[in-house]
């Protein structure tokens, strides 16, 4: 994998069954009471997690907001019904990054870990922004996410790629024009005159905005063009209305490495196992460059492995983007130090994952933002001067037609008009805000969140350490703090536990893993959980991309079904036999381990009375033995059928 192709793949992001709910039911205020209005209520259209009460609709709203009377769009939103004994009034509504990137398509496996944790107190407001996810039109470029997939393993050159993403591009933006989409509608402007729109369909007095990323854009948007109806705002990972994205981005990334690097030399225990991090890494973008290595990247969808090779730009990248994940910063050092010695397996399986973003990023109404109000307030002259001023993070940024000068030459043909000078302009506002900032956050620095509220009479800054791209969804501390703020915005919260948020373990010695007691009808199962890990979907709990614990009943399969699968996966042509059997209380189990592609599986299968019972920890090979002394065993032993 180039820089070039990796650019194409991880596109910078500013952000990261039936509907359970019942038409029938009593909602409250919110449930259709304005007949005037354009929201109509009907079935969620994706599966909705177990448990949760979820209404979902579509509101009507102009298309060209200076032309009230002229064509509409349908923008697709949701409602999640808390469960609160004392629901406030004012719900929090949720506004995605990218921009571009869907809400409501990230339901099924991201509720848990993106919405739930607002929910305490409060509905929360789920909104497909005007061109993304299920509101209509849609400005995906389907053309553009299936070239750039379609070009892992292609072997094409960096010309090749080059010309291929812009042809792709050009597809889609004439689909999108020949059926009718003007570009200039799509911008902050316009998405927050959608927002009070919204509030007032919905007979919503007030209430309060939650933007991550891009979203604190449009969160700043708001308070500027709409203030009366917003109680308070959380801006997490905060995006200035003045900020040059794309002249900055460099120098953000760069930072953003050196602060993990940093955080290593810092930590003795690090230190010792992965000595001067910057300087292996810095050596191995320039090995990898010289002669790019290969490896192999598995889809994380189906599994499927595609050969390519890595060059040094391309592992900028994935440094870059993993450095989003909270979760994946205690497993970076040693990814680093493995790929130096030549082993690429965790980065391919890192990969497989990070170009999933692609799938839920409409990429046409990101472009026509980014093009309205960001691109046309910089020069291409000005990007690449900075991009050069940061020669170990250029040659990623310069490769990809929306991460560097070459997003200009996307914008002079994508007709997305400009935006007034008031767009770049700081805003300024007395609504009460919290803003959270991660330090190791690679796309909005710190620094940005403090300028953001040096405007903000009522701002409260708090920053997160070891912390990368959007802090509510990384520490149950800031989850805190934020309902504290919600619950009297004018107050500034308790931050004390900011100063307990324990330092990454980066070395398998300072692994401690709780397990705690769960049960779910759903999965017919008691057991033991990690603590702190997400169930990302039932019966799967998650630390990060490379570690989770699967603890299911699988009905109607055989053992040697499973265990072919598992082998498929890992791609081993070896047959999977027992290293061991354990008995419990529950059954009598038959023990697995397999080491491949940079992943240690220990896995646990055993008859059950209503199907084939499984357990399988999936870690590094570094921290296996310590998982499986500290979760895999001990959920073995304690799982029990609840039939």
């Amino acid at each position: 994998m180039t820089g070039r192709r990796a650019a194409l793949l991880m596109v910078p992001l500013l952000f990261l069954g039936a509907c359970s709910g019942s038409d029938e039911e009593d909602h409250g205020d919110a449930a259709e009471k304005d007949p005037k209005s354009s929201v109509d209520f009907d079935d969620c259209d994706f599966d909705v997690p177990a448990g949760v009460d979820m209404q979902c609709g579509t509101l009507e709203v102009p298309a060209d907001r200076e032309d009230p009377d002229g064509g509409e769009i349908e923008l697709a939103f949701g409602i999640v019904r808390s469960d609160a004994p004392d629901l406030a009034a004012d719900p929090v509504v949720y506004l995605s990054g990218g921009p571009g990137q869907s809400t409501l398509e990230l339901v099924p496996q991201g509720f848990a870990q993106l919405y739930e944790p607002l929910t305490a107190n409060r509905d929360l407001v789920l909104l497909d922004q005007r061109g993304t996810g299920l509101s209509e039109p849609s400005l995906a470029c389907d053309e553009y996410t299936e070239w750039a997939l379609g070009s892992l393993g292609s072997g094409l050159s960096d010309e090749e790629l080059e010309a291929g993403a812009f042809d792709a591009l050009d597809e889609c933006h004439e689909r999108l024009a020949d059926d009718g989409v003007d570009f200039a509608d799509y911008n902050s402007a316009a998405s927050a005159a959608d927002l009070e729109d919204l509030r007032v369909a919905l007979d919503y007095d007030e209430w309060n905005l939650y933007g991550i990323s891009y979203g604190t854009r449009l969160a700043q948007q708001a308070m500027r063009d709409h203030p009366d109806g917003i109680r308070s705002v959380v801006l997490d990972s905060a995006y200035p209305a003045d900020a040059d994205l794309y002249e900055e981005m460099p120098g953000n990334a760069e930072r953003a490495m050196d602060a993990l690097f940093a955080t290593c030399a810092d930590d003795p225990a690090c230190a010792t196992a992965y000595p001067d991090l910057s300087r292996t890494f810095q050596d191995l973008v320039a090995k990898l460059n010289a002669a790019p290595a290969p490896i192999t990247v598995v889809d994380a969808s189906s599994g499927e492995r595609v050969d390519d090779e890595l060059d040094g730009d391309a592992l900028v990248g994935f440094l870059f983007d993993s450095l989003y994940s909270t979760e994946l910063v205690p497993h970076l050092p040693e990814v680093i130090t493995a790929a130096s010695a030549g082993e690429f397996g965790s980065i391919g399986l890192l990969l497989g994952t990070q170009t999933q973003s692609l799938d839920f990023q409409a990429i046409g109404q990101q472009l026509a933002v980014q093009c309205h109000e960001e691109v046309s307030f910089g020069s291409r002259e000005d990007v690449a001067a900075a991009a050069a001023d940061h020669p170990l993070v250029e040659g990623y940024f310069e490769s990809g037609p929306s991460s560097g000068s070459g997003i200009f030459d996307v914008c002079d043909s994508w007709d997305a008009g400009e935006a007034g000078s008031e767009a770049n302009e700081k805003v300024s506002s007395d609504i009460p805000t919290l803003v959270l900032a991660g330090d190791l956050d690679p796309i909005t620095p710190p620094r940005w969140g403090e300028q953001v509220a040096e405007d903000l009479s009522e701002a409260f800054y708090v920053q997160f350490p070891f912390t990368g791209h959007g802090a509510l969804p990384s520490h149950e501390c800031a989850v805190g703090i934020a309902e504290d703020f919600l619950d009297e915005p004018g107050q500034e919260p308790a931050t004390g536990c900011v100063d307990d948020i324990a330092a990454p373990a980066f070395t398998p010695e300072g692994i401690q893993v709780g397990m705690t007691p769960f049960e779910s009808d759903e999965l017919e199962l008691a057991g033991l959980r990690p603590e702190g890990w997400v169930e990302a979907i039932p019966g799967m709990w998650q630390e990060s991309f490379l570690s989770s614990l699967i603890q299911q009943v699988v009905p109607g399969v055989t053992a040697d079904e499973v265990l072919t699968t598992v082998a498929e996966q890992l791609g081993t042509e070896e047959p999977l036999v027992p290293v061991g059997e354990l008995t419990t209380e529950a059954a009598t189990w038959q023990l697995y381990r397999i080491v491949e592609l940079g992943q240690s599986v220990d896995m646990a299968l055993a008859d059950g009375p209503d199907g084939l019972m499984l357990v399988q920890l999936t870690t590094s090979p570094s921290r296996a033995d310590v998982h499986r002394e500290q979760i895999f065993l001990p959920a073995v032993e304690a799982i029990e059928p609840l039939s």
